[in-house]
């Protein structure tokens, strides 16, 4: 963990986190005689990406009115139990976290035209995070099978369930494109195989670009007059509702 802090006298004390996870699945079923689990991807991607991220802002100091948390956990491939213990007993006064935005695989593996946006309909936070994709010219989506639940099936999901508006974004894909059929491939013979390595191809630009606009989000977040709302319609303002009473 660490902390940014804020400079607005009053708002330094709400704080922002971006989260990722640390590990992976470690030793496991041999596939072409390789053991090691390496999980570049997952979630190596969205732990490099934090650190980059809070490397750029401490550089090149942004003015921040609330304080941002950078929280990297473990045990996420063990049922989320890092982010459990973290939303459960944070360092911090948990009703000033006002939002989590969570990384984890965000997959630059194309050139980045389209970013899904999990949580893109349940607050306003899934709102300024496809206003900032637009900036940079690329289209934000929601995920568009729904019924695969991914929106519970990370660390994101802990904040949610403490009343925390979140989302987690990837690059993503057209439906029917090329990228559709390089993104397939990937889930086949990469995803929580020993071939998540960094020999694997990378897009360094849509790399690059996702890190923008997750930064931008951070700090427009950061910066903002009022803390991220539920949507009166979300099926996850129930748990904001819980917390309150």
């Amino acid at each position: 963990m660490a902390k940014l802090a804020g400079t607005d006298p009053t708002l330094t004390n709400e704080y922002v986190v971006l989260s990722a996870h640390v590990d992976h699945v470690g030793i496991g079923e041999a596939v072409n005689g390789d053991k090691i689990y390496n999980g570049a991807m997952d979630d190596g991607s969205g732990t490099a990406a934090v650190l980059d991220i809070a490397y750029s802002l401490k550089q090149h100091p942004e003015k921040l009115k609330r304080s941002i948390l950078f929280v990297l956990v473990t045990a996420e491939e063990k049922g989320l139990l890092g982010s459990k213990y973290f939303a459960a007993h944070p360092t911090v006064d948990g009703k000033s976290i006002v939002g989590d935005i969570n990384i984890d695989m965000f997959l630059p593996i194309v050139p980045m035209k389209v970013l899904r946006v999990q949580g893109i309909n349940d607050s306003t936070l899934g709102d300024r995070a496809a206003a900032i994709a637009q900036l940079f010219g690329v289209k934000a989506v929601a995920d568009p099978e729904p019924l695969r639940n991914l929106f519970v099936r990370s660390d994101q999901y802990n904040f949610i369930r403490h009343g925390i508006p979140s989302v987690i974004m990837d690059v993503f894909y057209e439906p029917d494109s090329p990228e559709s059929k390089i993104f397939k491939e990937w889930l086949t013979v990469r995803y929580h195989a020993p071939s998540d390595d960094i020999n694997q191809p990378v897009d360094l630009h849509s790399a690059a670009l996702y890190e923008e606009i997750v930064r931008r989000l951070l700090v427009d977040t950061a910066n903002a007059s009022e803390r991220p709302q539920w949507k009166p319609n979300s099926f996850f303002r129930r748990y904001a509702t819980a917390q309150a009473n």
